[in-house]
């Protein structure tokens, strides 16, 4: 059939089947376990779009000369005139193929780590992203490698269990970004681990981990009204752990349409990750910029000689996470939006506490870049919580104390993952024994209050 269309016929007509298949991948790619199909869902991509790319080089002259109206009527016409052309990409064709497959083969280590950090992460239409139900993973983070285990309410927890609330006891729940997750560290040393074993001797409390990476006010907002008003979640006490990476989630997340009005399952495996991670980005650049070995390799060498790890890992984070707090340009490009954004999704979840009757708290804390940068980001929550009359926890004061104790350096290596920025375990047990004492005091407080309003009532009686 083929033979008898026009030459540029041909290639529209495979152009567009290759198109059609390619988008309807996550439609009929299995379940796997992370390896074969995951390799194959990127070579399959990288085939096709090298395909289409040397497919257009080769047409790319046949088309301009039949917009001139001089342009070859059969296949074998077309190649004579072109033989140098179609050699050429052939090459080149070839050249990228070896090079994607390469990377695939070579570097199957990296391919397989990528996907163990992230399938157990999945979409929510409500809260845009959220940890799987019942996983028990190798996770990644950097070069660590951790077990990490959810509840059946999509928490991480210290294994995989049916969790139910216990409705005769309170409720307090700590939801935050990377920092509450406990990226890189093992449940019991994070600090909610070392929380929950703390006050479990309370047999009139349960405590819930609701954190996830890259979470900022719109998502702790609609994440609990979710949980309250859909799931049915009992919530008495909830602590929000802010830091200065959210601000820049709250812009990216602008166009994030939350559609909470029903109980949404994720489902584990390759197709949703291939949905959320994948099809996010499979244009032609991302692809062979993230999936070259040929690149890899470049890029390998140029950090070798020209950049340490650590400094290249810190300007990074600094630059794409927190330049808003000291760079005035930026604050003003976005910093300024950002906090905008942030200070009304965070009124919102104040009013949805004061409906829901739960006990709000706030805590700020430092990365490790902003421990003697931060003034920006504790003014700014500072005058929030002043505002609404809400408890602020300020934990850049118990890491500042200690560089003057010693210094950054000494402080930056002790309780930070190398080159990263987030809490390793000390840092962690740290922030812990910091805020069990406001914890307390404030379940203390609460008992009083309610201990009065049940003499009061007793009173009236």
């Amino acid at each position: 059939m083929l033979k008898k269309l026009n030459p540029s016929l041909s290639f529209l007509l495979i152009t567009v089947l290759l198109w059609l298949l390619q988008y309807g991948f996550d439609i009929i790619v299995g379940d796997g376990d992370g390896k074969i199909t995951f390799l194959g869902t990127y070579i399959f991509i990288g085939f096709i779009q090298t395909f289409l790319l040397i497919s257009a080089l080769i047409w790319l002259p046949e088309v301009i000369k039949r917009l001139k109206g001089n342009f070859a009527s059969t296949s074998k016409e077309f190649l004579k005139r072109n033989s140098t052309s179609v050699f050429i990409c052939f090459i080149l064709f070839f050249v990228i193929l070896i090079d994607f497959f390469g990377f695939a083969f070579f570097n199957e280590k990296t391919v397989v780590q990528t996907y163990k950090r992230s399938h157990y992460r999945t979409p929510h239409p409500c809260f845009h992203h959220g940890l799987v139900q019942n996983m028990a993973v190798e996770a990644l983070w950097g070069n660590i490698t951790y077990p990490l285990y959810t509840n059946s309410f999509g928490f991480k927890d210290s294994t995989v269990f049916k969790a139910k609330q216990n409705l005769d006891k309170k409720q307090a729940v700590f939801i935050g970004d990377s920092f509450t997750e406990g990226v890189g560290v093992v449940y019991e040393n994070t600090f909610f681990g070392q929380m929950r074993k703390e006050f479990s001797k309370n047999d009139n409390l349960q405590l819930w981990n609701a954190g996830c990476v890259s979470y900022s006010p719109l998502i702790y907002y609609n994440k609990i009204k979710y949980y309250t008003e859909v799931e049915n979640f009992k919530i008495d006490y909830l602590w929000v752990f802010i830091d200065g990476s959210d601000i820049q989630d709250e812009i990216n997340y602008k166009a994030h349409v939350p559609n909470c009005s029903e109980k949404y399952t994720p489902k584990a495996g390759t197709i949703e990750y291939y949905r959320y991670n994948i099809k996010k980005d499979n244009s032609l650049y991302a692809i062979y910029t993230n999936h070259s070995l040929i690149i890899r390799l470049v890029s390998n060498t140029y950090k070798k000689f020209f950049t340490s790890k650590k400094d290249s890992e810190q300007q990074r984070y600094v630059k794409n996470r927190l330049a808003w707090i000291d760079n005035e340009e930026i604050y003003q490009e976005w910093g300024k939006k950002g906090i905008e954004l942030a200070e009304n999704h965070m009124q919102e979840l104040v009013e949805l506490c004061k409906e829901k009757n739960i006990k709000l708290t706030i805590a700020v804390y430092p990365w490790a870049e902003m421990i003697n940068n931060h003034e920006r980001q504790l003014k700014t929550w500072e005058k929030f919580t002043q505002k609404n009359n809400i408890p602020l926890i300020n934990l850049f004061s118990v890491f500042s104390q200690k560089v003057k104790e010693t210094s950054f350096e000494e402080v930056d290596k002790k309780y930070f993952i190398e080159g990263d920025g987030h809490w390793n375990a000390e840092g962690h047990h740290l922030v812990a024994e910091t805020i069990k004492k406001p914890f307390e005091e404030m379940l203390l407080n609460i008992k009083k209050v309610e201990k009065l309003e049940e003499i009061d009532s007793l009173k009236s009686e």
